[in-house]
């Protein structure tokens, strides 16, 4: 397929100087032989299509393609000018420069010659001092591939300029992407997490292909691999395919959560891999390219598809995917279509791919941290429920003792008193059986509600076991807690516990228990408090049991 630009003069160029793009004329040839250069000037000359739009259309695989233009040196000196050819996977490029009917110079370039050997860029450049009067230029291109012939006549100082601002361009793209490339590589090292290996390997794909498509690999990477260049592309685009759908995949979950897309997936996978295979096995390039380029257009409806499923049911992270699919698939599209000559050559359309990756790069990133952040506060939830005890909101045993040794160590560091609690419901089994579990959960629950009200925010509560609570008072001698004990005691026995027509009245027996010689651990002080509730149900509940001296005091 080969899409012809109008030959453009450059802005810079004077009066002096003209290129007539009106001019432009084109001959594809009939038969696979090449014809000769003077032949084809006659041809072209008599017989060739002059062009009527910005784009000539020949399809994929089309003949060789003769395009001949005039320029015009008005001056009365030779003057220097560029003839480049801004496309970077021209198989094969020849160009003759034509005065009075006489050949004054050829040149042979192309993808599948060293590049060492034919240019000095990535683009086909040639230059030439155009003497004074009108001088033909007749240029052959030949390949499978689609193509864009963005043909431009340059001063030396315009195509600098053109190469620099291309350089700031690409240098920002590549740039970009490899630093979030490395940021993703290094996250997976750090969570192990698979979504960022593919998405690494996805931003690493595009990259190649990019380069690829640009004709920068071919210059930095890989210039005395001109049959590698020749056939990269369309395995490439069916590898960022295919990588693509591995990180839609494992970001969205579709296995577990949406098996339909999935398999949709599978089936696009096993085609597209299918599709390698037999090039490799057959060598049928252009049917590769076919492939490739139809392979794009489901690629991006199943990823967009995906995206808008996984909205419509709640995932959250969804969106930004689906923006950023949006951005990525349509500028694919875009420059596929732009490329295969089925809308018009734009500039923005051929590079639209760069500009929808870059928003795409920053949308993936967005996605993948709001997952996240969402993960690790399901996490923080999860590790919260499973110190928490689920019916009153307390600590559980296993949430207690994360809390409680920090607050231990420092108060033996620094010669704190502690002092701890244990609190049983009276009679609680009578409760439940008389009246059932779902009333006594309400008394579990008025109790735990009563504690939080009466604590202070420094104390710790948590729910021991079934009835059974603990209180932890940080800087709180004993007398203090005997007295906040007995106060408790009574404001419990006063509360009421109703649901519908019942009403119940429950009590509390409390042990006591501080910190001081010949106390070691905190077990030990928990032990002791759980000494003196048996002693203050066996003295007839609803009171508090304490040491005082060697004995044991009991008050009601």
């Amino acid at each position: 397929m080969i899409f012809l630009l109008p030959v453009q003069a450059s802005q810079s160029i004077e009066n002096s100087f003209a290129v007539e793009p009106f001019n432009t004329r084109y001959l594809q040839e009939t038969e696979r032989t090449v014809l000769h250069p003077n032949q084809a000037l006659k041809d072209v000359r008599s017989k060739g299509a002059r062009s009527q739009s910005d784009i000539l259309n020949f399809g994929l695989g089309a003949p060789p393609v003769w395009v001949h233009f005039e320029v015009s040196n008005y001056s009365e000196t030779k003057q220097l000018r560029y003839i480049q050819l801004e496309n970077t996977w021209l198989d094969h490029v020849h160009l003759y420069i034509f005065k009075d009917g006489q050949m004054l110079q050829k040149e042979i370039a192309g993808d599948a010659i060293l590049f060492e050997k034919n240019r000095t860029s990535r683009f086909f450049s040639f230059p030439y001092n155009f003497q004074p009067g009108d001088t033909s230029v007749l240029i052959r291109i030949e390949t499978p591939e689609p193509q864009l012939l963005p043909l431009f006549v340059l001063t030396e100082q315009d195509m600098l300029d053109r190469k620099i601002k291309s350089g700031y361009e690409y240098g920002i793209i590549y740039g970009f992407l490899t630093a979030l490339l490395i940021y993703n590589v290094l996250l997976y090292f750090s969570l192990r997490s698979r979504r960022y290996l593919f998405y690494s390997l996805y931003l690493a794909s595009f990259i190649i292909l990019n380069m690829a498509y640009t004709g920068h690999a071919l210059k930095w990477i890989w210039p005395n691999w001109p049959e590698f260049q020749n056939q990269i592309i369309p395995p490439m685009m069916m590898l960022f395919a295919y990588l693509g759908i591995l990180f839609c995949r494992e970001f969205l979950s579709l296995p577990e959560r949406f098996p339909r897309i999935n398999t949709s997936f599978n089936l696009l996978s096993a085609f597209m891999l299918c599709s390698v295979i037999w090039y490799v096995l057959s060598g049928n390039y252009l049917a590769m390219l076919v492939t490739a380029f139809i392979s794009v257009i489901p690629f991006a409806l199943l990823m967009i598809s995906a995206g808008v499923v996984a909205c419509y049911e709640g995932v959250k992270e969804a969106k930004y995917f689906l923006g950023a699919a949006i951005f990525a698939m349509i500028s694919a599209i875009v420059t596929a279509f732009t490329v295969s000559g089925i809308v018009e050559y734009q500039p923005f359309g051929f590079h639209a791919v760069e500009y929808g990756i870059l928003i795409e790069a920053v949308l993936f990133a967005l996605a993948l941290a709001y997952q996240f952040r969402i993960s690790q506060a399901e996490k923080i939830e999860a590790q919260r429920l499973a110190d928490r005890d689920q019916l009153t909101g307390l600590y559980n045993r296993r949430g207690f003792q994360k809390v409680i040794e920090p607050i231990y160590s420092n108060a033996t560091r620094n010669n704190r008193n502690i002092c701890v609690m244990l609190m049983d419901i009276d009679r609680f089994k009578d409760i439940n059986d008389n009246f059932g579990h779902s009333f006594g959960d309400l008394v579990l629950l008025d109790l735990s509600g009563l504690l939080m009200r009466e604590l202070r925010a420094g104390d710790i509560i948590a729910r021991w076991g079934g009835e059974e609570f603990i209180l932890v008072l940080p800087e709180t001698q004993h007398d203090e807690a005997i007295t906040l004990a007995e106060r408790l005691i009574g404001v419990v026995s006063n509360q009421v516990v109703q649901q519908q027509q019942t009403e119940v009245q429950y009590t509390v027996s409390i042990g006591i228990s501080e910190m001081k010689d010949p106390i070691d651990s905190i077990s030990t002080l928990i032990d002791n408090a759980d000494h003196y509730l048996y002693k203050a149900k066996a003295a007839g509940r609803n009171r508090v049991a304490y040491q005082v001296d060697q004995n044991c005091e009991l008050d009601s």
